[in-house]
């Protein structure tokens, strides 16, 4: 069996954030592999540093120890970061919200708006074009960050905690859209979360990470066939294996 290239290479990677005389290091000694196509979540409890994991290997932190490698081809161009808290610009427009990371790629004019139009359609925000962020829900504000996110056709997507701030009908169905746009455009997806259903439900591969310091306790693999049966006997084994990997 061929061995998989990897997209991105994390090689011991390691973060300390200092201030005045204090260091907190919260990621110890990280290597990890990135797959093309692959839906990767990263759990572990909270303070383990999942979030900065996920700064670092978008390119949004700097300032780190260990090497984070791009396949050849691959920049930062090709990235699109989804947040935890919509980080939309509230004085514009949703329209002018997705439009943003095609104007910063200089993409002429008309096929900004078509590109545009097809995402709004695709989250259901078509009526909403002209609408500012303020009078949307927030399962509404969220559909557009990630209309946005793949206005780009980005190959990988960084999405950090992208449905706690939502009830959990509207998280449920933002992940089924997630999942629906993932099965047929195929971006690489790198996602953190706290709920370990959450991770079963869409990931392909589990990074497990320990309490602070951060360290990688395990990779595993969900081999769940999807559509996953939440309460399927393989749905629980793999949630049992997690929760013991999280807190041995």
């Amino acid at each position: 069996m061929l061995k998989k290239s990897a997209l991105i290479t994390l090689e011991a990677v390691s973060k300390t954030f200092k201030e005045k005389n204090i260091e907190l290091t919260v990621l110890q000694d990280i290597s990890l592999e990135v797959f093309s196509g692959e839906f990767l979540v990263c759990v572990g409890p909270s303070g383990a540093g999942k979030s900065t994991l996920l700064r670092i290997m978008s390119g949004l932190e700097k300032s780190y120890q260990g090497k984070v490698i791009l396949n050849s081809g691959l920049t930062q161009k090709d990235m699109s970061f989804v947040f935890q808290q919509f980080a939309l610009l509230p004085w514009l427009t949703v329209y002018q919200n997705v439009e943003l990371g095609l104007i910063a790629r200089h993409v002429p004019e008309n096929e900004r708006k078509l590109k545009v139009m097809e995402e709004l359609k695709t989250f259901g925000l078509y009526k909403f074009a002209n609408a500012k962020p303020r009078g949307l829900s927030g399962g509404m504000r969220q559909r557009v960050g990630i209309a946005r996110a793949l206005a780009t056709d980005p190959k990988v997507i960084f999405m950090d905690e992208p449905f706690s701030e939502l009830d959990s009908f509207t998280a449920e169905e933002l992940r089924q859209e997630l999942l629906s746009i993932w099965h047929k455009r195929k971006p690489t997806i790198v996602m953190v979360t706290h709920l370990i259903p959450e991770a079963i439900e869409l990931a392909d591969r589990i990074a497990v990470l320990t309490a602070r310091p951060g360290k990688l306790e395990a990779i595993l693999e969900n081999k769940i066939p999807r559509p996953r049966a939440k309460r399927s006997k393989e749905f629980y084994i793999l949630e049992d294996k997690l929760y013991k990997a999280i807190q041995p």
